[in-house]
């Protein structure tokens, strides 16, 4: 049985996962000269996808992949997982929020995006109140933050997220985990490509919503957590796993 963290909800809880990167920054140590979706790349012996799935099966329904980069060999592996799955190609590299705009059709009225890199092994802290929230955790690693975002935080609701922070206010890192429901999408248009890539941020979505009046829970998570980008994180990330796997 799924656990139930949109208290009251009825509804089949969707996952969405964006996972259409080339994983550039990892490949060239990973794999030589051949290119490999991120998605795939191994970690503790199982492409990341199948950790990532393997974690949020516990909450989820279904699943929706969005992808682009060797989409079939993504959509060949899933297609072979125990899940109920589903699929969107996004067409260009716009932003994680313009890929989430991409499953307004086909998400439950309350679902979870979970980005296709990110790894965990702990537990979260869900309110009585759930609504929107994303993923908070607590960590003396100061470069995960910054290479991240910030999340202020005040009676128990975000105030202010800031996308791959210089200075740090506290040492909370906002995760690459959200939890929304399908007023998210009309944040997400009002949402203004950023200056620096001219894409739509998710973190600049999530400043709408607190700016817009909605409240932003901090969904406070327990254990370990990693955001896969380099290949220095490799051996981070199988330290992570085997550990999951043991426990």
């Amino acid at each position: 049985m799924k656990k139930n963290i949109f208290k009251g909800s009825p509804d089949k809880v969707t996952c969405v996962i964006p996972c259409a990167g080339e994983g550039t920054r990892l490949q060239g140590d990973i794999a030589g000269n051949e290119r490999i979706a991120k998605a795939m790349v191994p970690i503790a012996g199982k492409p990341i996808i199948w950790n990532v799935v393997n974690y949020w099966s516990q909450f989820a329904d279904e699943f929706i992949f969005i992808v682009k980069f060797q989409m079939e060999k993504i959509m060949e592996y899933i297609d072979g997982l125990p899940i109920k799955s589903s699929f969107i190609e996004q067409k260009e590299l716009r932003g994680i929020a313009y890929a989430l705009s991409l499953t307004e059709n086909m998400v439950s009225d309350n679902f979870i995006m979970v980005l296709g890199d990110c790894l965990c092994k702990g537990n979260f802290d869900f309110p009585a109140d759930m609504g929107m929230g994303v993923g908070v955790w607590p960590t003396d690693r100061e470069e995960d933050i910054k290479r991240s975002y910030s999340v202020k935080i005040e009676d128990n609701r975000i105030l202010q997220v800031v996308e791959k922070p210089k200075l740090l206010v506290n040492n909370l890192c906002g995760m690459g985990f959200y939890f929304f429901n399908r007023k998210v999408f009309d944040y997400i248009r009002k949402t203004k490509p950023s200056k620096l890539r001219n894409e739509v941020e998710i973190t600049d979505t999530l400043q709408e919503i607190i700016n817009g009046g909605d409240i932003l829970h901090p969904l406070h998570f327990n254990g370990e957590y990693l955001n896969v980008t380099y290949a220095e994180d490799i051996e981070r990330a199988e330290i992570l796993i085997r550990n999951e796997v043991s426990g």
